[in-house]
């Protein structure tokens, strides 16, 4: 449990929107509210263990689906909640959760546990820390179908389960949960959620492509307004993963522009703004196509690209490879949502869009791809440079890599077995010899000096924030004596 001290803290940096976002009168208003949900009723309540004064809720959230051929059908899906108590900032998350493990494994293991909500994965707990209200629902129909006669065990993930009409009833359940955090009324009881004014949403991977199809689509927009004021779509790119009715998948992802799709893969002039994090590999690699995705002439579109990063880093997915890329995106993943929440509710901009550098492929099978553009060691050049990688600022140089970071694992033999296309984007690292290592950093306080360089940077620039900058200092301070040549000398007393 979190000191109690610690959470009024945690969010000074967003007082100022309080009294932007606490109202649902403002919601109401502004005729954003339109709730469609027919009841959420409670299936378990407790208070939230990592954060005082949250509580966690585990239930089903049931609902009409009118549909565009003029029939009508209902839903119950599982939703998890996880609300303050004092209405926090009120802004919501709905993290549209993944579940992409069943397919790719041909549902060999039914694993309830690889449904991930990827948004608490990619921010470990800055969500809660900050005051933002959660909420994740299961829109697949692929899921509930796989477990509808798999009876719960002790630790079951409550997402799994949930009974859905059609595959393509996905894009009302996920607008109804937005609707349901702006007005909560359908709640069972009277100490649920409280009203929030903004709602984003957060994909990633394979959810990243499903808000890429629904922004593309025109689905955010519905009788003129918004469903969603923000959208933070983590490693994705040209990928557009769009709901059918067709079994066992109900889904099928395919390039935004494909002829088979209804949209151009332009996002619309909805008004929403998207910060797009993309990593090194969803670049480089033939699926996620993110050098398509920049939009530079799109203002309410950010498109922050990773040096040195991969799709599934150690610090999200361990335990793909013994040489899988160590990478942490974490810090970013936390700003990003700093950012977008002051760009929806303050219309501050967040931070300029960075890109990798090189070339991208204009036609053939690798049509969109990047061909990354590498520095002596293997490195990527540009982009988004946390502090593993090194960088130029105002004639300085920062940054301290501790070998070669790639975006994908070229050991990996898709053709061989598909299913490790996990390993193939948990990328690689090389870590430099001993004398590479002595001749970049003679010393401890050279690489941490480097480190500091390099968050400073970041931190200057928006890019992370100032927890963050102290942590990367932190851990080079305490790296262990082999990772640089000298250790740091005492400090003085």
């Amino acid at each position: 449990m979190r000191d109690q001290d610690a959470r009024p803290v945690a969010r000074c940096e967003l007082t100022a929107l309080l009294a932007v976002c606490c109202s649902a009168a403002l919601a109401l208003a502004a005729g954003l509210a339109n709730a469609t949900v027919d009841s959420v009723t409670i299936d378990s309540s407790e208070p939230f263990e990592k954060v005082v004064g949250y509580t966690y809720v585990e239930a089903t959230m049931r609902g009409t689906v009118e549909r565009a051929d003029g029939s009508v059908g209902t839903y119950a899906v599982p939703l998890v909640l996880i609300y303050p108590e004092d209405g926090g900032n009120g802004v919501g998350v709905v993290d549209w959760p993944n579940t992409v493990h069943y397919s790719i494994t041909g549902h060999r293991d039914l694993d309830e546990s690889q449904t991930r909500q990827w948004a608490r994965d990619a921010t470990d707990g800055y969500l809660f820390e900050a005051g933002y209200t959660y909420a994740s629902v299961q829109y697949n129909k692929e899921v509930t179908e796989l477990f509808a006669d798999v009876p719960p065990g002790e630790d079951s993930n409550h997402l799994v389960r949930g009974s859905i009409e059609r595959g393509t009833d996905a894009w009302e359940i996920l607008r109804d949960a937005a609707r349901f955090l702006r007005d909560p009324s359908a709640f069972e009881g009277s100490d649920g959620p409280l009203a929030v004014g903004t709602v984003l949403s957060f994909g990633y991977s394979q959810t990243s492509g499903l808000q890429m199809a629904f922004l593309s689509a025109g689905e955010n927009s519905v009788d003129g307004d918004r469903v969603y004021d923000g959208h933070l779509v983590g490693v994705g790119g040209y990928a557009c993963t769009t709901p059918t009715d067709e079994e066992p998948f109900y889904m099928v992802m395919s390039r935004c522009d494909d002829d088979a799709l209804d949209h151009d893969g332009r996002p619309p002039a909805d008004g929403s703004k998207v910060i797009m994090i993309s990593a090194q590999s969803d670049l480089e690699d033939g699926l996620f196509l993110s050098a398509l995705s920049r939009y530079p002439d799109e203002v309410n579109w950010r498109q922050y690209e990773l040096a040195g990063v991969p799709h599934l880093p150690t610090a999200v997915f361990p335990g793909l490879a013994e040489n899988q890329n160590p990478a942490d995106f974490r810090p970013v993943f936390r700003a990003a949502f700093r950012n977008l929440t002051l760009w929806t509710t303050e219309g501050i901009e967040p931070p300029p869009p960075q890109f990798l550098e090189g070339d991208v492929v204009a036609e053939g099978d690798s049509q969109g791809r990047l061909i990354t553009d590498l520095d002596e060691y293997g490195n990527a050049l540009g982009g988004l440079r946390l502090p593993h990688m090194e960088q130029d600022v105002r004639g300085i140089v920062v940054g301290a890599p501790l070998g070669t970071y790639t975006g994908l694992n070229p050991g990996v033999d898709l053709e061989a077995d598909p299913t490790n296309i996990f390993v193939f984007i948990g990328g690689t690292f090389e870590p430099f010899s001993e004398e590479q290592l002595r001749e970049r950093y003679p010393d401890h306080q050279t690489y941490v000096s480097l480190v500091a360089g390099a968050a400073d940077h970041l931190l200057e620039g928006g890019y992370i924030l100032e927890q963050d900058r102290d942590a990367y200092v932190k851990a080079a301070v305490e790296e262990a004596g082999n990772v640089v040549a000298v250790p740091l000398p005492p400090a003085p007393r």
